[in-house]
């Protein structure tokens, strides 16, 4: 080996070695103090062991403050690269809070920005493994760093190939926008804040004290519904990422992996009549169904704190993954408003832009009454619903189970088939109606005449037997009254009917993104 070549392999291996401990073994034993892991010790808990294939490893900016003092910055703080879970090929990038909180610079956007389009071109997944101060403050780098053209890959890929943002760490401003462009958001309930104004700059510009806890893992799932699920800590939330994409296809024209499926599959499930009361004025959990339904009673819910009263989660049946979407009586009747029509408008947008059939379970009443949801635009949140359902092209499978009332049941719970639902299936104890009230309106409107109440107004809230509504088949709204115990095996069958299913929108592409709702 030549001298220079020699000289040259030292270099590399001595920048890498730099790199490899980010800004520095003080700043390192600081992340471990706080309980978190360094980025690459999130990388290496992300992926299967030794697949990691780094890109830009050798950058090391010299950042220069205004005051023309300078500090090195290792990678720019932003470690990427490819790498495997479960064999599968993914793109990650993990932010490393050790070199300047991991705040972003030209350099780090520059390669996330690149990264991101490496990603979207191989048609691979990309995990965000975030912990970032935000924009690089007090530093002589171009203003803005880069940042619009970093929102605009995030953007353009949306719908392309599954984007997955991990907060582990603070984010704050502008960082803080990427997890919201991103199709899931998981934080780890010990580690993780999200703020567009941190309580600093909220106190600094209005006075308002604003505690800690409002930009928690737990606010955002409970309470502004921008989280999807929350890891108990760093290692925990990076668990159940690997569980998340094992229901995902790498990218749009894929679809989701299947899985073998249980020996038992076909079975009938005698004990959905146990769980399930045909006393429509009793409640259960709507949970407990889902559990004897999918494979090995296994399910990954998103939001489980935020709009209760509608479930949103991944399984698999037979092996193959779906999204179910389910009233849950249990909570307030199950009732629709604003939040679940939010919740389930954005779990609907993912399913159909990477292939994931859709099976809902009906017993809901209809919407929330009222000025206060009148006012803050329940008929638009509805209209979101409608519109995604009816575009949607993925295999639509719905069962009534109890109640279908109103539009919230008969319409955007896929009840109907003029609203695009595949398979409409209902069990015998199934009742439809257009309203739930047992109000008389001439006690509640004084002075009603009697020929409005009994010609139009009385017949809303008649509940229709499934038996009378499945007599007319042009009603399009029960295609088969089915036997309780055999709803996962026409599931089953159902999934497999429509497979292959092709439908294409006039004028409207398959390819779309999921911006936020």
């Amino acid at each position: 080996m030549s001298e220079r070549m020699n000289e040259a392999i030292n270099r590399l291996a001595e920048i890498q070695e730099q790199n490899l401990l980010g800004g520095g073994q003080k700043h390192v034993d600081r992340q471990h103090a706080r309980n978190k892991m360094t980025a690459r010790e999130r990388i290496d808990a992300l992926l299967d062991p030794g697949t990691f294939l780094e890109t830009g490893s050798c950058v090391n900016t010299t950042s220069v403050r205004m005051d023309g003092r300078t500090t090195d910055a290792p990678c720019d703080g932003a470690i990427t690269g490819t790498g495997k879970v479960d064999g599968r090929l993914i793109g990650v990038y993990s932010s490393d809070f050790t070199v300047l909180g991991g705040s972003l610079g030209a350099q780090h956007l520059q390669k996330c920005s690149e990264w991101i389009i490496q990603c979207t071109k191989l048609g691979i997944p990309m995990v965000w493994l975030l912990d970032s101060s935000g924009g690089r403050l007090g530093y002589q780098d171009v203003m803005f760093a880069g940042i619009e053209w970093y929102f605009c890959t995030i953007s353009r890929s949306s719908g392309v190939v599954p984007q997955i943002n991990v907060l582990m760490g603070p984010c704050i401003a502008g960082q803080a926008y990427a997890p919201t462009l991103c199709d899931f958001l998981l934080m780890s309930r010990e580690t993780a804040n999200l703020w567009l104004a941190g309580p600093r700059q909220a106190k600094a510009v209005t006075s308002e004290e604003i505690d800690k806890s409002v930009g928690s893992a737990d606010y955002h799932v409970a309470h502004s519904g921008t989280c999807d699920v929350v890891g108990d800590n760093d290692a925990e939330t990076i668990a159940k990422t690997r569980e998340l994409l094992s229901y995902l296809p790498s990218n749009f024209r894929e679809k989701p992996p299947v899985k073998e499926a249980p020996a038992d599959s076909f079975c009938d499930v005698e004990k959905l009549m146990e769980l399930v009361p045909d006393d429509l004025s009793k409640t259960y959990d709507m949970h407990e169904v889902i559990k004897v339904l999918v494979d090995d009673g296994d399910f990954f819910e998103v939001k489980d704190q935020y709009a209760k009263n509608l479930i949103c989660c991944f399984a698999r049946i037979d092996g193959k993954p779906v999204g179910i979407v389910a009233n849950n009586p249990a909570e307030p009747g199950s009732i629709m408003e604003i939040n679940s029509c939010d919740k389930y408008y954005r779990f609907l947008q993912v399913l159909d832009a990477f292939n994931i059939p859709l099976v809902t379970l009906v017993d809901t009443p209809p919407y929330v009454p009222g000025e206060e949801q009148e006012e803050k635009g329940l008929l638009r949140h509805f209209g979101k619903i409608v519109d995604v359902y009816t575009t949607s092209t993925i295999p639509k499978i719905s069962i009534v189970l109890r109640e279908a009332y109103a539009d919230a049941g008969a319409m955007i719970m896929g009840v109907s088939k003029g609203m695009g639902a595949d398979a409409a299936l209902a069990w015998p104890i199934a009742q439809y109606a257009v309203e739930a009230s047992e109000l008389d309106y001439r006690e509640v409107v004084k002075g009603m005449e009697d020929d409005a109440y009994e010609g139009y107004l009385n017949w809303g809230r008649e509940k229709i037997d499934v038996f009378d509504v499945a007599r007319g088949f042009t009603t399009q709204v029960v295609d088969e009254i089915i036997h309780p115990k055999e709803t996962r095996k026409r599931i089953i069958q159902s999934l497999e009917l429509f497979k292959n299913k092709e439908e294409e929108l006039p004028l409207r592409a398959k390819c779309h993104g999921t911006m936020p709702s």
